[in-house]
């Protein structure tokens, strides 16, 4: 693990780590999938590119250790990586950045990408993060003008 990826092991983990970052990039991985080991090293690096503290984290969990935590948003393949806002699984708004079969998607809006997919997993990164950096500026703002 980096010091760039949180280890989700519970619920209360993940509404601890959702309620300080808007945007949530969640690895559901397993020790025995050789595709979550193949991908690994790219998260990692994403993650210590990407990560934006209070705005943009990365997550990882271990279906087998947190297996409640797969449940909540029915995982069944790994590697899965699911994108949170504001805790919720809807979603983000990629323009049309993640394509393939590979990504589940609802209109406009990217949900997860099921498999070790390293396009869209690093477009979902570099989308996210400038998401993230327009939140962190807005929130300057407007504490700013407070």
């Amino acid at each position: 693990m980096g010091d760039h990826i949180k280890d989700i092991l519970t619920l209360a983990a993940l509404d601890e780590l959702t309620s300080t970052h808007k945007y949530v990039i969640i690895d559901f991985t397993a020790q025995w999938c050789p595709p979550c080991k193949a991908i690994a090293p790219l998260f990692h690096k994403l993650a210590a590119e990407y990560a934006r503290p209070g705005a943009l984290a990365f997550a990882r969990v271990d279906v087998d250790e947190a297996s409640e935590v797969a449940a909540k948003f029915g995982i069944s393949a790994m590697p899965t990586f699911l994108f949170l806002v504001d805790g919720v699984a809807d979603g983000f708004d990629d323009g049309g950045a993640l394509t393939g079969a590979a990504v589940q998607r609802t209109d406009d809006r990217a949900l997860s990408i099921r498999g070790a997919d390293p396009k869209n997993l690093v477009s979902a990164a570099i989308k996210l993060s400038e998401l993230a950096a327009k939140e962190l500026v807005a929130e300057e703002v407007t504490a700013e003008s407070a």
